[in-house]
């Protein structure tokens, strides 16, 4: 183990080698993606990338972490169907097939062979004074979106990066030349407030959960995360059975659960008429969210100050039922009486709710 330890250190302090190449912007993993993209459905073509970056516009690539991606999203006009790849810089994480409900809202256009990636982006707005990320690589909190848009507030249809933090949205071009929309400033502390790490959070199990589950139903979405947690965000948990819960639901079949506590998981098929069989109003949830402790850092402090036990659930809602308007996916954190709601992209808190 000291040996090991000792060639990391050596290999830091040799020509050409850095921590920065621990670190990448979306480019650097394109190549990786569509050669993953052309195995699984040929001839499909990237139409969106996305992913949470640092104030440069980096990504950390450690070993294969789900919480360090870039998403490249593919779609096949052939087929009609579209295809995620998940990747930071040559790490390959996985790929899944991506099955939308709502199909209209889905990107389809090509983007450009070569465009402006997130570290050129960020540098530009920089420069411009339109926009200045907060955060670090263990803090990310800049989501980072490019995609082709429809023509809105006199900007014309075309490949833009939308780019966003808090309350902050910007939009620039895909040649990193021009930008739209004036960045808000931020009140002191809003995007610095400091989080407990926890140790069982709801990311930890994520990646597993949906491996394991799709393995045994295909076509299962992932459709709520919840558990009761500590003031850090961790399941308080005996066993994976009252541990992080994350239910699937696949089309003509029943709810899967998976369930993850103190490094123990475990699995269990419900009956679609139980406990988890009515997701009217809701949508799957993306692999890519704010984490719960760093969550709860978010959510005011008379909630964790005041209950040992908080419940905790992530949920993507549809338009019509969205407990916050303009806001789809969003965490609801119940301290006793009291309810919170928040972003689950970013975990910008959105404001109190009604139980």
């Amino acid at each position: 183990m000291r040996l090991l330890k000792a060639c990391a250190v050596m290999l830091l302090l040799l020509p050409g080698f850095s921590a920065s190449a621990m670190a990448a912007a979306n480019a650097e993993g394109t190549g990786t993606a569509a050669g993953e993209a052309q195995l699984r459905v040929p001839g499909a073509v990237l139409v969106e990338v996305e992913g949470f970056t640092d104030p440069a516009g980096d990504i950390p690539c450690i070993g294969k972490s789900f919480s360090n991606i870039w998403q490249y999203k593919y779609y096949s006009s052939a087929t009609a169907e579209w295809l995620i790849v998940n990747t930071c810089g040559n790490n390959f994480i996985n790929a899944s097939r991506h099955f939308p409900r709502a199909i209209a809202e889905e990107p389809t256009r090509a983007l450009p062979a070569r465009f402006a990636d997130s570290r050129a982006v960020l540098g530009m707005l920089e420069r411009e004074k339109v926009f200045t990320g907060t955060g670090s690589a263990r803090d990310r909190s800049i989501l980072m979106t490019a995609a082709y848009l429809p023509p809105k507030d006199g900007r014309p249809a075309g490949c833009y990066w939308t780019v966003s933090q808090g309350k902050v949205k910007v939009f620039a071009d895909c040649e990193g030349k021009k930008h739209w929309g004036a960045a808000a400033a931020a009140a002191p502390g809003q995007l610095q407030a400091k989080a407990l790490k926890g140790t069982d959070t709801a990311g930890k199990y994520v990646k597993l959960a949906e491996d394991t589950v799709r393995r045994k139903q295909q076509g299962a979405k992932l459709m709520l995360i919840e558990a009761l947690v500590d003031r850090t965000g961790s399941a308080k948990c005996l066993g994976p059975d009252d541990g992080w819960t994350y239910v699937f639901s696949a089309p003509h079949a029943g709810s899967t659960t998976f369930g993850g506590c103190r490094n123990k998981t475990s699995i269990e098929e419900v009956d679609f008429t139980g406990r988890y069989g009515n997701f009217k109003g809701f949508e799957p949830l993306p692999l890519i969210f704010k984490d719960s402790d760093f969550v709860l850092g978010r959510t005011p402090a008379d909630c964790a100050a005041g209950h040992p036990v908080i419940s905790m659930k992530l949920r993507r809602f549809s338009t019509a039922v969205s407990p916050v308007s303009g806001f789809s996916l969003i965490w609801t954190v119940d301290c006793g009486s009291l309810r919170y709601y928040l972003d689950g992209y970013t975990g910008q808190y959105l404001g109190p709710g009604k139980k």
